[in-house]
Parts: C-alpha cells; structure tokens; sequence
C-alpha cells in the first residue's frame, strides 16, 4: 500500500520521455536508498530496490515481470554482495534512521519499583502471589520469577507449597532473542552462512550426479543389455514389446514437455527449471553492473561467477546424459521401474528449493521478510533472452537422450561418456555467447564484466580438464591399457565384466596417476579383443 501511495504521487508530469523510463530513478536515487529499477535486460531482487523504483515497478508492472524465486542461489547470492540486509539490521537495533524505537539492550528487574513494594527476598509481593507477571508493565523486561511445586504435586500454584525461584522465567527472552538475531544479522554473519550452504548445496548436486554416472553407467559397462535385435525375440507380449519401444523413443519428449511446464505460466515459464538456472546468470550480471561489485563486494561477485557457471552449465550438462542412462539400466522393459527416473529428476529440480527453505528456517524469517527478500523483478528484454536459452538447454536435451538411447542399444560404450564434456561445451558457449548476441556490447557490466565471463570460462575448462583427468581411463582408448582394455570401448556382442569394477572411481585415479608418473609409457597391447576364457 505505502508503494502504491508513492506512485500515485508521481504524476505523468513528472516523468521523463518513455526512452529514459528505465535508467531515470538511477539519477534521483541516493545510494543508500537502494537500487533504482532494473534495466530491459536486467534481473533484481525488489527487497534492494528503492521506495521510487519499487514505486515505478507497480506503475509499469505490464511491462516488467514479477515472481517470488524459490532458489537459494539467487537469494544468498544478492543477500552476500549487497549489504543492505546489515544495514536495514543495525537500524532496527540501534533505532537509528528508522520510525520504531530501538530493540531494549535492557533486560533487568526495573529501577524504578518503590523498596517499600519490594518483599525480603528482593521480590515484588505481587510478583510472589501472582508468578504471571506478564501484565506487571514496569517489569516487562525483568527476569520472570518462576514457582516451582513440590515432587509428585500438581502444578497449579499453591500457597506455602514448592519453591520460588527469581531466575527460572525468561521473561527476557524476546528481547534477548531479538538482540541477538538482528545483531548476527547487523554483522553480517548471515552472508557467510548463505555462501557457505550455497557451495555445499552445490557439491552435494555434483556429487550425487557423478555417482550416479560412476554407479548406473562405468561400472555396468560394457555388461549385456537388451539390443533392438532382441525385441523381436523376447519371450513377452507384444503389446509389452512395442510399449517398451515407445517409452524408448516417446520418453525424451515427455522429459523435455516436464522441464518446459515444470509451471507453465504467463511470460515464458517463470518458475521452469532452465529458466530459474538463466535468471541467476542473469541477476549476477546485474549485480555486478551496481556499486558494490565494483568496490568492496568484488572478490564475492567473481567467487559468485564460479559459483553460477557451476549451477548454469556444469550440473545441466549431466542430466541428458542421466536420463537415459537411468532408463537403460533401471527399466529395461519393467515399467514400474521407470519411475525412478521421475523421482531423479523431481529430487535435482527441488533441490534448491529445499535449501532455500532451510535458509529460512536458519535465520528465522518472519513472513513479510521472506515475501520481500524472494521477490525478483525482471525487464522484459531479460525474460526472452532466457526465454530464448531455455530452447537450447531443452533441444540438447532431446538430442542427447535419442542419441544415448540409439547408441547404448547398438554398442554399450565408455566412449559415450564424451557426451558429458561435450554438453558442457555448448551450454557454456550458449551461456556467454547469447547475451552479446541479443544485446549487444552495453549488456556487459562496465568494470567486472570481463572478470565475471573470464572466471566463468576459467570454470567450465578447470571442470573439463578435472573430468578428463578423473575419468580419462575411460575417455582415451588404450591410454590406461592393460588395466582399462581397450575392449570396453568397442565392446563385443556378449562381453564380460568390467575388470575393474570394485571402488571404481578411486582405483581408475590411482592408475591415470601412475600413468602420468611414470611419463604415459608406450602401451605395447592395448587390448582390443576379449581375452579367451578356455
């Protein structure tokens, strides 16, 4: 209501020509105001706006686009760059600048009560005949005595039964409890708290997904699976046989239709899984065109830099390469078990959910500050740019799980985890290259622009090379030959084992590491045939 009253104030009189709408309140906004409104490429969160851009958002709420976000990247990631959540904290416990009164730091039995009211044992007589004391207003903030009954007695109050203790009630726990919140807030522990479960919230997805890699598809391979051939002579149904079919090559569809209307809404999908990934590269980048970044949150903005290309190309690039790997080796024509995949997919899309809820449950957010602090609002030439990347995340998608699908029915092979790299590869290029593309050079914010899209680059190539050197036994034919045959590449039609199944991830490790102490030996048999069991 406040908002609106303020834009009712503004009158068409007052506004600047329908080209300069959106940079003006950047011109009349002091700094500690906050932010004015976002730019048409631009994503900000409105608890950092100011009371006149907060106000032109309302008026020109058509054109710009609002949501409530329920990502914890984007939340902790402009909660730690801007510090107005420390300010707005030190004003409400020192009073300063605000309209409330400050928080009481005294928390005391008052001095102001007569000695004559005051029993023997330095208690209020009142206080001795009535424990409650809650509507005794000069002790409002004083330690609460408490009565407490004797063993095996009832606890409803008795005279000359049990024992009165002047320390027990915590009357003072509000005031306490206040204090101590908004002062942890004030100093900013909150913004460490935030980076640090941002980056384990990270490396648990990572995690969870190479496992899922190492697990359902290195260490299966190159076990027999059911090839297209076999279909026409399995001892099942037909309609079975041509459901299985189906789910084959209808089920990446319905993965790419469950991504697009995750909640299929007005203004493209605002709360899709690729578009929520977009917006925070998006809002990065708007944060790091604001005062800031260019001063004293510099180091957070690039550590956030890493941080998105991680959540925007790094953990994407597994899921096409999850799915049909999941379908391959959990389904295999029994359609109950096709429903893991969906619990997958269902866990990775809410995991950061689930962690900004924890956040909200750790700082104890009351309702209006959640509603506020999860607020975003976005310029429209901002939606089609992730409107437009949303399209190219689902078509590699689609293409990866066909071909997965076609090529693991053929030959099972560790040459196909080269999609993972490879995935890696278009979604960074996409990811930096759409929005130069689309914009044009002013997109780029003045001072950090190029620190931001050079550590994000730096990311998705660190990431490669680390995959490539974790998993290079099986990305390289004969470069770890006699211990990775070279037959797990080329597999034959019923081949045996993988040699090396046992804690396989570690034990691949140990020999890429050997292999580059000792100078990649010249490999004399790499292997390529099966060796006779007779």
């Amino acid at each position: 209501d406040d908002v609106r009253q303020q834009a009712a104030k503004l009158t068409p009189a007052s506004e600047p020509p329908a080209a300069f709408q959106t940079n003006w309140l950047w011109l009349i906004d002091p700094p500690s105001d906050g932010y004015s409104a976002p730019k048409l490429t631009e994503v900000l969160p409105e608890f950092l706006l100011s009371d006149a851009a907060k106000a032109f958002m309302v008026r020109n709420n058509v054109t710009y686009y609002n949501w409530s976000t329920t990502d914890v990247i984007k939340w902790s990631m402009n909660m730690s760059i801007s510090r107005k959540l420390m300010d707005h904290s030190t004003q409400v416990v020192t009073g300063f600048n605000s309209d409330s009164e400050a928080l009481p730091f005294k928390a005391l039995w008052d001095d102001d009560v007569e000695e004559s009211a005051v029993g023997g044992d330095g208690l209020d007589a009142t206080a001795v005949a009535y424990p409650d004391l809650a509507a005794h207003a000069s002790h409002t903030n004083a330690l609460q005595p408490d009565w407490v009954p004797w063993l095996g007695e009832a606890r409803v109050y008795t005279p000359g039964r049990g024992w009165f203790y002047p320390w027990l009630g915590c009357r003072c726990s509000w005031p306490c409890t206040q204090l101590c919140w908004w002062q942890m807030m004030s100093c900013g522990l909150y913004q460490y708290v935030a980076i640090a479960w941002s980056v384990t919230t990270i490396a648990f997805e990572l995690t969870v997904l190479d496992a899922i890699v190492v697990d359902d598809f290195i260490a299966k391979v190159p076990d027999r699976i059911v090839s297209w051939s076999d279909y026409a002579n399995l001892n099942k149904s037909i309609a079975s046989r041509v459901a299985t079919l189906f789910v084959y090559f209808i089920f990446p569809w319905f993965v790419v239709g469950f991504l697009w209307a995750k909640s299929s809404t007005a203004f493209g999908n605002l709360h899709a899984y690729y578009n929520g990934l977009y917006q925070s590269r998006i809002l990065m980048r708007s944060m790091a065109a604001r005062g800031e970044s260019n001063n004293y949150a510099y180091c957070a903005t690039l550590f956030w830099a890493v941080i998105v290309e991680l959540h925007t190309v790094i953990i994407p690039a597994y899921l096409p390469f999850l799915a049909p790997v999941i379908i391959l080796q959990e389904y295999e024509a029994s359609l109950i078990n096709i429903s893991e995949v969906y619990l997958v997919f269902q866990f990775i899309l809410q995991f950061q959910e689930y962690g900004l809820y924890f956040v909200e449950f750790l700082f104890c957010l009351p309702p209006d500050m959640i509603a506020e602090t999860t607020s975003f609002w976005a310029g429209p030439r901002a939606a089609r740019e992730w409107y437009s990347v949303e399209y190219v995340y689902l078509w590699v998608m689609a293409v990866t799980i066909l071909a997965l699908i076609v090529l693991s029915k053929w030959h099972l092979s560790m040459l196909l985890l080269w999609f993972i790299p490879l995935n890696v590869l278009i979604y960074a290029v996409a990811n930096h290259a759409i929005p130069y593309c689309m914009h044009g050079q002013g997109v780029c914010p003045p001072s950090t622009g190029p620190g931001i899209e050079l550590m994000g680059i730096a990311t998705s190539i660190g990431f490669v090379l680390g995959y490539f050197f974790c998993k290079g036994c099986f990305l390289f034919p004969c470069l770890c030959a006699p211990e990775v045959p070279g037959w797990l590449f080329f597999p034959p039609f019923d081949p045996p084992s993988n040699p090396i199944r046992d804690n396989l991830d570690y034990n691949s490790f140990l020999i890429m590491w050997s292999k580059i102490t000792a100078g990649f030996p010249e490999v004399h048999d790499c292997m390529w045939e099966v060796p006779s069991t007779g």
